[in-house]
C-alpha cells in the first residue's frame, strides 16, 4: 500500500486543524505504530517523527514488528498508550473531534517511546540470506551439535523476510522452525539459549496474531513471555523489554476479550519496564520536551471539543492534568502543577463513586498535591493527600492487582505527615502499611525494592525517635535487601546506597564498630558518583559523608578526614539555596567541622565562620525544631572557645544562656549528657573569673546529673567523677565547708580505683 502525500499542520489555532483536517481526501488509517528505526539500530529517527510531528495524515503499510536476536535481545516495543488504536484499520471519513485525538496519541506514542527505549547492537544485514541458511541446515542433519542454532538462524532469516515481503508462509515457517529449535534448548545455560528461543518464538506468534488474530497464537505467546521473562530476573540490562513485550500481549489480549485483569496485567508490567527506564538515563531523548508541549496544546484543543456533560469530558480533563504534571517534572514551573491540580479536582467532582476514572483521579490528585508539599512545605495538601490516599485504597480490594501501590503511595504520605507532626500514630501506620504492601511484592516484584527502602527508611525514623535497636537492625538488614534488588543500572540504587549509609552510621553511633563507619562512608562515596552536581539529592549524601568523614577524624583524628568534611560541607551549602530542606543541616554541620578544625590549629576565621554560620542555622530551627537543641549547643561551645581565646565576658554569658536553652529542649536522658557537661565547664569558667559560688553550685548540680547517667564502666565516668571533685573542692575553698572536702576525697579515691 503506497504512502499518501502528507502535510504538517500549519496553523495553532485547534479550529484550523480542524478544517484543515475535515477537508482531507478519505484515507485507509492503519493505526499500527510506525516502526522506530533507531530503537532497532538501522536508519535514524526521522520516520518515527515524521508520523508524531503534527499531525500528519499518511497511509502506511502495516509493518511488523522488530525481532530478537541472541546478541541483541531487543524487540518490538510498542507503547502502551498507542494500544487503543493498534490493529485497527477504518474506511470511513473520522470525526473533527476523533481525527484531533488521533493526532494526540501519535505524539504520547513517541514520548512513552522516548522514555523507555533501550540501547541495543545494529540488527543483522538487511540482505536476503534465506537460501544460505538452508543450506547451512541441510548441513546439520538431526544429531549434529550446530542443528540447534541452524535452526534459530533460518527461522530468523525468515521473519527478516516476512517483514519486508509479508508472505505469511514465511513466518508460519519462522515458527515451525523456532519450536524445532526450542525443543533442542531444554534448559537455560552457556551450551543452550532456550531463553532466545522462547522469547523470539513468542514474538513471532504475536506476529502472527497481528496478522491473522488466532487467539492461540496469543495465547501461546504469553505463555512463552511468561517463562521468558522469568530467565531475566531484576538486574538484568534487558528486563525492562521482556517486560514491555509481556505487557504488550497482555493488552492485545485485553482488547480481543475486554476482560479487565489483562488489562491490570498489561499497566503492571509496563509501569515496571518504565521504572527500569528513568528520566536521567543515558537514552533518554533530548527532544522530549518539545513533544511534551505540544502534547498539551493538543490536549487542550481535546478538551475544548468534548466540553462539560459530553461523556468523554472527564477523560480528557483528566488525560490533560496528568501531561501537565509530566511537563512540571520537566521543567518545574509551578503553574503546571497548579492547574494540573485544579483540572484533577475538576474531573474528581465529575467522577461519582463507581466510576471508572475516579479510582486513578484519586491516585493522581493526591500524587500531585504530595508534590507540591515537598516543594512548598504546605500541610493542608499533605493532608488531603493522605485523605485522598485513604478513599484509593478503599476502592481496590484485597484481590486487587494494584492494591499495593495504593498500601505504598499511602504509607510515603504517612512518613511525610509524621516528619511534619511527630504524631507517632502516623510512623505507626506507616509501617504496618508497608508490611502490608511488601507481603504482595514478592522477591521478583519490580517494586520490591521501593518498599524495602521506604519501610527501612520508617524503621530508621521509629528508631531516632525511641532508640528501639530492633528497629535499626531490621532498618539495615531491609536496606541490604533493596540494594541487592538495584543494581548499578537500577533508578533506585544512589537512593538504596545512601539511605543504607545512613543506617550504617547511625549503628556505628551505638556500637562504635569501626567496620560500619567505614562501610558507611564507602557507601556515600558510591552512591556521591551516582549523584552529580544538578541531581536534586547530592546535597544530601555531601552533608551525610562529611558527617561520617567528621566522626571518623573524633575517632582516629586523621586531618585529611576533617579537611574533607569542610570541603564536601562548603558543597553541600551551595547546593542547598534558601528554601531547601537541608539548608539549615548544612550551615550546622559545616559550623561543627569548622570548630573542629579550630580546635586543632587555633585559626581564629574558622571560629568567626562557624559563629557567622550558626546564626542563620537558629532562625531555621524554630522553638519547636528537633534540632534546635543542637544548634544552639554548637553556637554555645563556639562562643565558649572564643571567650577563652579573647576573653570577652558578653561570650561566656551568652554561652551560659544558650547551653541553658539547649538544656530545656533536650529530653531527659543519656544523650544529653553533652549539654550537661557543656554547661558544667561554662559555670566554671565563669566562677573562676567572678567567682560567684552560684556558678559552682551549678556546675556542681550538672555533674551531679551527669553521673547519674553514666555506669561504673563508662568511659567517661572517671572524667566526671574528678570533675566534680574539683568543683567541691573549689566550693570548700570559698565557704570552708569540710564536707565538701571530704566528698572531694572520696570522688578521687573512686576515680583512681577505675
Amino acid at each position: 500500500m503506497a504512502r499518501t502525500a502528507s502535510f504538517p499542520l500549519t496553523s495553532c489555532n485547534p479550529a484550523a486543524w480542524i478544517e484543515q483536517i475535515s477537508n482531507t481526501s478519505i484515507v485507509e488509517y492503519h493505526l499500527e505504530r510506525p516502526i522506530n528505526k533507531r530503537l532497532f539500530g538501522v536508519g535514524d529517527i526521522s520516520d518515527t517523527r515524521e508520523h508524531v510531528q503534527a499531525g500528519r495524515r499518511v497511509e502506511t503499510p502495516r509493518l511488523c514488528s522488530s525481532y530478537a536476536t541472541a546478541s541483541n535481545p531487543l524487540s518490538h516495543r510498542r507503547p502502551l498508550s498507542d494500544q487503543l488504536l493498534l490493529r485497527s484499520s477504518y474506511r470511513h471519513r473520522r470525526s473533527p473531534a476523533a481525527q484531533l485525538f488521533f493526532i494526540s496519541f501519535r505524539i504520547t506514542h513517541y514520548l512513552n517511546w522516548t522514555a523507555s527505549q533501550c540501547s541495543g547492537n545494529s540488527m543483522a544485514s538487511t540482505d536476503d540470506d534465506v537460501p544460505r541458511k538452508r543450506e547451512e541446515l541441510e548441513r546439520c542433519p538431526p544429531g549434529h551439535d550446530g542443528r540447534g542454532v541452524a535452526l534459530f538462524d533460518l527461522a530468523y532469516a525468515l521473519h527478516e523476510r516476512f517483514k519486508k515481503e509479508r508472505e505469511i508462509d514465511d513466518l508460519n515457517e519462522a515458527i515451525t522452525l523456532h519450536r524445532d529449535a526450542l525443543e533442542l534448548r531444554p534448559v537455560e545455560n552457556e551450551e543452550y539459549d532456550r531463553f532466545t528461543s522462547l522469547h523470539n518464538l513468542s514474538v513471532g506468534l504475536s506476529d502472527r496474531y497481528d496478522e491473522l488474530e488466532t487467539v492461540d497464537d496469543l495465547e501461546e505467546a504469553i505463555t512463552l513471555g511468561r517463562e521468558a521473562l522469568a530467565l531475566r530476573p531484576p538486574g538484568h540490562p534487558y528486563r525492562d523489554v521482556f517486560l514491555y513485550n509481556l505487557g504488550h500481549y497482555f493488552w492485545d489480549r485485553f482488547l480481543k476479550k475486554a476482560e479487565n485483569r489483562d488489562l491490570e496485567e498489561a499497566t503492571q508490567l509496563c509501569r515496571a519496564a518504565l521504572e527500569l527506564r528513568p528520566l536521567r538515563h543515558p537514552d533518554h531523548s533530548p527532544t522530549l520536551l518539545k513533544d511534551l508541549e505540544e502534547l498539551v496544546t493538543l490536549r487542550r484543543a481535546e478538551l475544548e471539543l468534548y466540553p462539560r456533560g459530553c461523556a468523554e469530558h472527564v477523560a480528557h480533563l483528566h488525560s490533560l492534568a496528568c501531561d501537565l504534571r509530566r511537563r512540571f517534572t520537566q521543567t518545574a514551573e509551578t503553574c503546571d502543577l497548579e492547574e494540573s491540580i485544579t483540572l484533577h479536582r475538576a474531573a474528581l467532582e465529575q467522577s461519582p463513586p463507581g466510576d471508572f476514572f475516579r479510582s486513578s483521579t484519586l491516585h493522581e490528585l493526591a500524587l500531585c498535591l504530595s508534590i507540591r508539599h515537598d516543594k512548598h512545605g504546605v500541610a493542608n495538601d499533605l493532608e488531603e493527600a493522605v485523605k485522598l490516599r485513604r478513599e484509593a485504597l478503599q476502592l481496590r480490594p484485597s484481590t486487587h492487582p494494584r492494591l499495593d501501590a495504593s498500601l505504598h503511595n499511602l504509607a510515603c504520605d504517612l512518613r511525610k505527615m509524621f516528619a511534619k507532626t511527630e504524631a507517632i500514630r502516623d510512623s505507626e501506620e506507616s509501617i504496618k502499611l508497608h508490611r502490608a504492601a511488601l507481603g504482595r511484592r514478592p522477591p521478583d516484584h519490580s517494586a520490591r525494592s521501593s518498599t524495602l527502602r521506604e519501610l527501612a527508611l520508617c524503621l530508621s525514623i521509629r528508631h531516632d525517635k525511641h532508640g528501639v535497636a530492633d528497629d535499626l537492625e531490621e532498618a539495615i538488614k531491609l536496606g541490604r535487601e533493596a540494594l541487592e534488588l538495584c543494581p548499578s543500572t537500577h533508578p533506585g540504587h544512589d537512593a538504596s546506597l545512601h539511605n543504607l549509609a545512613c543506617d550504617l552510621r547511625r549503628m556505628y553511633a551505638k556500637t562504635e564498630a569501626i567496620c560500619d563507619l567505614e562501610e558507611s562512608i564507602k557507601l556515600h562515596r558510591a552512591a556521591l558518583e551516582r549523584r552529580p552536581t544538578d541531581h536534586p539529592a547530592r546535597s544530601s549524601t555531601l552533608h551525610e559523608l562529611a558527617l561520617c568523614l567528621s566522626i571518623g577524624h573524633d575517632k582516629h583524628m586523621v586531618a585529611d578526614d576533617l579537611e574533607e568534611a569542610v570541603k564536601l560541607g562548603r558543597e553541600a551549602l551551595e547546593l542547598s539555596p534558601p528554601g531547601h530542606p537541608d539548608r539549615g543541616t548544612c550551615f550546622q554541620n559545616l559550623a561543627r567541622d569548622l570548630r573542629k578544625r579550630f580546635m586543632q590549629n587555633a585559626a581564629t576565621g574558622d571560629l568567626e565562620e562557624s559563629i557567622a554560620l550558626l546564626r542563620p542555622a537558629l532562625e531555621l530551627r524554630p522553638i519547636r525544631h528537633p534540632d534546635r537543641s543542637s544548634a544552639l549547643h554548637e553556637l554555645a561551645l563556639c562562643l565558649s572557645h572564643r571567650h577563652d581565646k579573647h576573653g570577652v565576658a558578653d561570650d561566656l554569658e551568652k554561652a551560659i544562656l544558650h547551653g541553658r536553652e539547649a538544656l530545656q529542649l533536650y529530653p531527659p536522658g543519656l544523650h544529653a549528657v553533652d549539654n550537661l557537661r557543656a554547661l558544667a565547664n561554662y559555670h566554671r569558667a565563669r566562677f573562676q573569673s567572678q567567682h560567684v559560688t552560684i556558678d559552682l553550685n551549678e556546675a556542681i548540680t550538672c555533674y551531679q546529673h551527669i553521673l547519674r547517667f553514666h555506669s561504673h564502666d563508662h568511659p567517661d565516668c572517671a572524667l566526671s567523677l574528678h570533675d566534680l571533685a574539683q568543683c567541691l573542692t573549689d566550693r570548700c575553698r570559698q565557704c570552708t565547708a569540710a564536707s565538701d572536702l571530704d566528698d572531694a576525697i572520696t570522688l578521687e579515691q573512686e576515680a583512681l580505683q577505675l
